[in-house]
């Protein structure tokens, strides 16, 4: 009986020993909401034009809204789209329409950001960390758990001279 302990100590000591760590999980983004509320900041640079604003953005499918503000709250502008096309309000001025978000974020910041594409990345529809489409490279730099969804929490997006940097303070639902 003793020698069968010995041998079952030593195999189980040389298991052991040849175990090896597994390498951590590469995090990912998902599962996808169908819906989000986002609050957070935009950091906008293209050649020497810097511009710095906070974002409330409502999504679903059929429907964006994102209502930006100086970093002192004072609202600046909403910009939108659904199924009649996408919309443009800024305080004193007449409502812009088109038939996308991209041509109305060339009126409001002089850069046409991908902001449909960048909403497939915040809801978590884009698994990767990181990718290049339509000529943007994004890049989730910080990730953080919400509910049972892995979400980013910093996402940037470049293209030639422009560098856009989104931060996710606080999460909701879209409802």
């Amino acid at each position: 009986m003793r020698s069968f302990l010995v041998c079952l100590a030593a195999l189980l000591l040389a298991a052991c020993g040849e175990m090896q760590q597994l390498p951590a999980a590469t995090p990912v983004l998902g599962p996808p909401l169908q819906s989000f509320a986002a609050h957070g900041r935009i950091s906008l640079r293209q050649g020497e034009r810097s511009d710095h604003l906070q974002f409330d953005w409502q999504h679903a499918p059929a429907r964006d809204v994102v209502l930006f503000s100086s970093p002192l709250g004072q609202g600046l502008a909403e910009l939108g789209r659904d199924a009649s096309g996408a919309w443009l309000l800024v305080p004193g001025e007449a409502e812009r329409r088109e038939p996308d978000l991209g041509a109305l974020a060339q009126r409001l910041f002089g850069a046409p950001l991908p902001l449909e594409l960048l909403a497939e990345w915040l809801r978590g529809a884009q698994p990767a960390l990181g990718g290049e489409i339509d000529g943007w490279r994004i890049t989730v730099s910080e990730s953080a758990p919400w509910r049972q969804h892995q979400l980013p929490r910093r996402l940037e997006a470049r293209r030639g001279d422009i560098e856009l940097r989104i931060v996710i303070d606080d999460w909701g639902d879209g409802d």
